[in-house]
């Protein structure tokens, strides 16, 4: 026996050093995604527009039964659509009237709640959101003119994506109606859905595309109206003295000198087809792009593998003060480079919901429950 377990440590030491065994226990998203269990399930809508018509298709259950269902309204309609929502009665929604390119830079609001990486994990958002004053049980915005900013990563992983993303969509149009706004800025897993790119995308998804007779590459198209509404958002903004992006700015971004108005309107254009912007884009663009160093890709930030110099040299660039991050887990909401860097993803997956507050010139870590203590 001892000699079988001698090779079975052998075996195991050698998993290790190739990998496997690290990719296998990554945690709870890694987990899932090599052992998905999920299925067909309640999901859209889904609203696509097709000559003169809004097409929406979504997976109701009906007797126990999942079955698609797909209603036709024609261009100048103006029909009222719901949302399921876990624990809640839903919500219902129009279309926007227009969906315009969102502003890079806004004067600072209030008041403003950042939370990031949500990834699909409607439950532990809302709750979040109630808790801390932006919405009431009914989902109505309560937030006044304060802002809420969500950079990145609603895609993936979870199991309630859909509703994540017109939970947003209703709540920006909400928001204004009072004054307030919601700022949805892009991460690496919406441009990778944008993109076909579906390595993590949950099989509930695939299968409830297939149900639906359509491929699951089609729903977040132009042709689309979360895709033309993906389409408006920014992969940065400055907010006040604050820049908010998913990942970062890395050093190399910084020296093309580019405007964040120009770092938006030049990766936009790529949106739908990175690929052309790795291969045939010019050196600002491929940098956009670039899955190390681009603003929705890079983790120097977190990781500390950025020299303060070239920190501060962007945010002398973007002549703000702090920047605000996701992307990489962090324990809790925290500084980085002597306050210079917020870090906010926490894993919402395994129960550690929080997000940021600034108010009043204050930086909280604020959770799930509602909580609020200084960052530090």
């Amino acid at each position: 026996m001892s000699s079988l377990l001698y090779k079975c440590a052998h075996v195991l030491q050698a998993l290790l050093v190739c990998g496997f065994v690290s990719m296998l226990f990554a945690g709870q998203a890694d987990s899932t995604e090599n052992i998905d269990t999920s299925g067909i399930g309640l999901d859209g809508p889904y609203i696509f527009y097709s000559d003169d018509r809004i097409i929406s298709k979504q997976v109701v259950s009906i007797g126990g039964q999942f079955i698609a269902q797909t209603d036709t309204f024609a261009a100048g309609d103006n029909p009222m659509f719901k949302c399921n929502l876990p624990g809640s009665n839903g919500f219902q929604f129009t279309l926007a009237k227009s969906i315009p390119f969102q502003e890079s830079v806004y004067p600072m609001p209030e008041k403003i709640i950042a939370i990031s990486d949500i990834e699909g994990n409607i439950v532990p958002f809302r709750e979040f959101l109630i808790n801390n004053g932006v919405i009431d049980n009914a989902n109505k915005w309560i937030f006044g003119k304060g802002h809420l900013v969500i950079p990145g990563d609603v895609f993936d992983r979870g199991l309630n994506v859909t509703e994540c993303l017109w939970f947003i969509y209703y709540l920006e149009q909400d928001a204004e109606k009072i004054g307030g706004k919601v700022h949805f800025i892009l991460g690496n897993h919406e441009i990778m859905n944008m993109n076909g790119n579906i390595k993590y995308v949950r099989k509930k998804y695939t299968d409830n595309a297939n149900l639906l007779g359509a491929d699951y590459n089609h729903l977040y198209t132009p042709a689309t109206e979360l895709g033309r509404w993906l389409e408006s958002k920014n992969i940065v903004e400055k907010i006040g003295d604050y820049l908010f992006l998913h990942g970062g700015i890395s050093k190399e971004v910084n020296e093309q000198n580019a405007a964040i108005e120009s770092i938006n309107s030049t990766a936009r254009e790529y949106y739908f087809r990175s690929k052309d912007a790795k291969l045939y884009g010019d050196t600002l663009v491929k940098l956009l792009y670039n899955s190390k160093l681009c603003p929705f890709w890079y983790r120097g930030y977190v990781d500390e593998t950025i020299l303060e110099t070239d920190l501060d040299n962007t945010l002398n660039a973007f002549a703000v003060n702090k920047i605000v991050v996701g992307h990489t887990i962090v324990a809790d909401v925290r500084y980085f480079y002597n306050k210079k860097v917020i870090g906010i993803d926490t894993d919402h997956a395994e129960g550690d919901t929080e997000g940021l507050l600034i108010e009043n010139g204050v930086e909280y870590r604020i959770e799930r429950s509602g909580s609020r203590t200084p960052v530090n």
